[in-house]
């Protein structure tokens, strides 16, 4: 996917250069004390804490700080939401719903585009460097994917003022929208 290189696999983390000062100090202090490990460790995990793998895309955690340096102008974000995760989880397993949603966004997203796992798995936001219509023609071409994959959801799209209102705000009033028509859907 577009969206952003993947995380440093394993190997590149635990070889990652401390910074200049001091570096061979720490090091050194690493070595006798045990922390160099653990430090590689711990690096991995904010690695991994940041790209979920399941889904090949940003998790949440990673998501929000790529907002927080965002500048400012108005972006499209879309909120989307699939419809019975849970029982298609129960009928087919895990494994193969997570394959359906990765082939889904497999789709060509520009570099610049943001894609990440929000809540549980079921839901996802995308932050567009397109203009309305752009992410429009992005959402039938996801939406067509999903149908080949047995899976449909509900989405809602919307503009982000960078600097004026938080991206969380934003997200959370689109996903309310998606809660709504959910609801609407059941009656």
């Amino acid at each position: 996917m577009g969206t952003a290189p993947a995380p440093r696999p394993a190997s590149d983390v635990a070889s990652a250069p401390d910074p200049p000062r001091m570096s061979v100090w720490r090091r050194l202090a690493g070595r006798i004390f045990g922390f160099h490990q653990e430090i590689a460790f711990l690096r991995e995990q904010v690695d991994q804490l940041s790209w979920d793998t399941a889904f090949d895309m940003w998790t949440r955690g990673a998501f929000l700080p790529f907002c927080q340096v965002m500048p400012r102008s108005t972006r499209v974000v879309v909120f989307i939401d699939f419809d019975d995760i849970h029982r298609l989880n129960n009928q087919v397993g895990y494994a193969d719903v997570d394959r359906r949603i990765r082939n889904t966004f497999s789709v060509p997203f520009r570099r610049s585009d943001v894609v990440a796992r929000w809540y549980s798995g079921d839901e996802i936001v995308i932050l567009f460097d397109s203009n309305r219509e752009g992410a429009e023609r992005k959402l039938e071409e996801l939406t067509h994917w999903a149908r080949k994959e047995g899976l449909s959801f509900k989405y809602a799209l919307g503009e982000w003022e960078v600097g004026k209102q938080t991206a969380e705000d934003v997200i959370g009033a689109l996903g309310d929208k998606v809660a709504e028509q959910k609801l609407a859907s059941r009656d």
